[in-house]
């Protein structure tokens, strides 16, 4: 009862967290461009021209020094889209995030988005919630299985209410941020996002994210058969894309990473280079067209105002530029608005080449850019589920969602089969961290034995006696193992020689070896003890970096049941 009743707390907050989310996002970009002290501020209209002509080039540099500061004293954790941030406090921090992080994240992510910079708004929304729901579940002194409770409802909330979803913002939460989902957590997290959605349609209006009446057709309609057979393709293409997003985004933190100098000049380079796109943009097409979450350039694509193939393509690409940019030199904001901006820009251009070449087909370039929309988001996110029901919700296509289904399952099997991880849970990944993707809520699945092995054990010549010694001690015979030895129990045993001791049921795996997988192997032999090996071929005990013994994988499964 109490959780429920904090739930709806959460979604309150987040309702009225989403209305000051896009008031401070559009008082920065009001102040920032036009020099004017408003709030108001539509993401789905184009900003007109600047008054400060090439000087709007230096907004999103102003917008940076102030984001890097923020996030370098006070929430470095707010760097970034924010959601993997969030998934990794959930799988390895106990479900707890700093309170301040709600405060510095949607003060960095609504100067980034207000200045320009090439992010969206659900990474922060996620990022926000999440931290309120912790903070809650630590104030009251929840366990960490409650504490991740609080966390999904803040996030799914956020989601809802945001982008009025409140179905998206629901699964949002089931496959990313929940462990295991149950009665005891799901009826916490529904409240919340319905109370978090109620609350941002009265607040921000009852309309859906595109509210284009020409996408909101009868679901008697039929789609035509060629386009469902098209989506096909068009699903493999947006897997491809979806790979090669989410390796650039990572290529381009990992370039200004290298960069000399600090995270204030390497941010401010990347905004500038930001900046220069946006004005080249307005002066050349009338548009800044990159700039923020480029609703804007959506809402053109839906409309049948950009239709030119090539033109899309160039959208297309200088996007995923700027995003780069964006991010990569240490911006904060989402990577879902990015997302659906580029899905919609690539399906267009699918479906207009397509009707070019097969002109008696009937087939319309708007459905593949609503599909490309969920496949885009389906690939990079791992949120396949979400991205079909969010991309429904925002436009209210019925006629789409047969397609929207085909495209973007197809896109996320193509990049899982390139590219093991999303954007999501490559950073974790990168920082030695497994998180599951998606509906992979077994997270003993996702666990590797270097995650749970421990390194404190000692090496051992065969002809010595062990020592009362509670680690685990590894014999050796000129450099390579003859096998371990468990800890020695008593100063009897400790009388014996090690060679005495062995256990010969023992297995060698790689660092990267699944924990279940390693588990099963150990039952085949009848096993307790697992090495762990830079090179598992090899019996040299200097490749050894750490052991591991059923009592380790019993702990981790301990602590799993904790948080689910």
């Amino acid at each position: 009862m109490v959780i429920c009743i904090l739930s709806v707390i959460i979604g309150v907050v987040a309702g009225f967290g989403a209305l000051f989310f896009r008031l401070l996002i559009g008082l920065f970009h009001n102040v920032l461009f036009f020099g004017s002290f408003s709030p108001f501020y539509d993401a789905n209209a184009h900003t007109p021209a600047s008054p400060w002509g090439a000087g709007v080039i230096l907004v999103p540099v102003l917008g940076a020094m102030v984001v890097a500061f923020m996030i370098k004293n006070f929430a470095p954790e707010t760097k970034g889209h924010g959601v993997p941030e969030v998934m990794e406090a959930i799988h390895y921090g106990q479900g707890n995030i700093r309170p301040v992080v709600a405060v510095v994240k949607a003060l960095a992510s609504g100067l980034t988005i207000g200045s320009g910079g090439s992010v969206g708004r659900e990474g922060p929304i996620v990022q926000m919630g999440a931290a309120f729901g912790s903070a809650l579940g630590q104030w009251t002194g929840f366990s960490a299985r409650h504490r991740i409770t609080l966390i999904a409802a803040g996030a799914g909330a956020g989601i809802g209410a945001t982008f009025n979803a409140p179905v998206g913002g629901l699964v949002f939460s089931l496959e990313l941020m929940l462990v295991s989902v149950n009665a005891a957590n799901i009826l916490p997290v529904a409240l919340a996002t319905v109370t978090g959605t109620y609350l941002g349609r009265e607040l921000l209006g009852p309309a859906p994210a595109f509210d284009i009446p020409s996408l909101q057709t009868s679901a008697n309609i039929m789609v035509h058969l060629w386009e469902m057979l098209l989506m096909v393709p068009f699903g493999i293409l947006m897997g491809l894309f979806a790979v090669l997003f989410i390796r650039g985004v990572y290529w381009a933190e990992d370039k200004f990473d290298a960069l000399p100098g600090n995270y204030y000049t390497r941010h401010m380079l990347g905004m500038a280079a930001l900046g220069v796109s946006m004005f080249c943009f307005q002066r050349f097409a009338g548009h800044y067209y990159v700039e923020g979450v480029g609703y804007s350039t959506i809402v053109d694509i839906m409309n049948g105002t950009l239709t030119n193939p090539f033109f899309l393509l160039f959208l297309l690409a200088a996007k995923l530029m700027a995003t780069g940019l964006t991010i990569g030199s240490g911006g904060s904001g989402g990577v879902f608005s990015p997302s659906l901006f580029m899905g919609a820009a690539l399906g267009s251009t699918f479906g207009h080449v397509a009707q070019a070449l097969f002109p008696s087909m009937l087939i319309g370039p708007n459905l593949f850019a609503v599909a490309g929309m969920a496949a885009a988001v389906g690939g990079a996110t791992g949120a396949v589920l979400t991205a079909i029901i969010i991309t429904f919700e925002m436009t209210l296509d019925l006629q789409a969602i047969l397609p929207i289904v085909i495209g973007a399952t197809t896109a996320y099997a193509v990049r899982k089969s390139i590219l093991r991880e999303s954007i999501y849970t490559l950073k974790p990944f990168r920082r030695g961290h497994m998180v599951p993707e998606g509906l992979e809520s077994a997270h003993g699945v996702a666990w590797r034995v270097s995650d749970v092995m421990r390194r404190d054990f000692t090496i051992l010549p065969q002809d010595e006696q062990p020592h009362l010694d509670p680690n685990i001690t590894i014999v050796a015979r000129d450099g390579l193992i003859i096998g371990p030895v468990p800890p020695v129990p008593d100063a009897i045993h400790a009388r014996e020689k090690a060679e005495a001791l062995i256990s010969d049921r023992f297995i060698i795996v790689p660092e990267k070896a699944g924990l279940t997988e390693t588990l099963r192997a150990l039952h085949r032999v009848g096993g307790e003890i697992a090495l762990v090996s830079k090179n598992p071929s090899s019996r040299k005990v200097e490749d050894i970096v750490g052991v591991i013994s059923a009592k380790e994988i019993v702990e981790a499964f301990e602590n799993l049941a904790e948080l689910g």
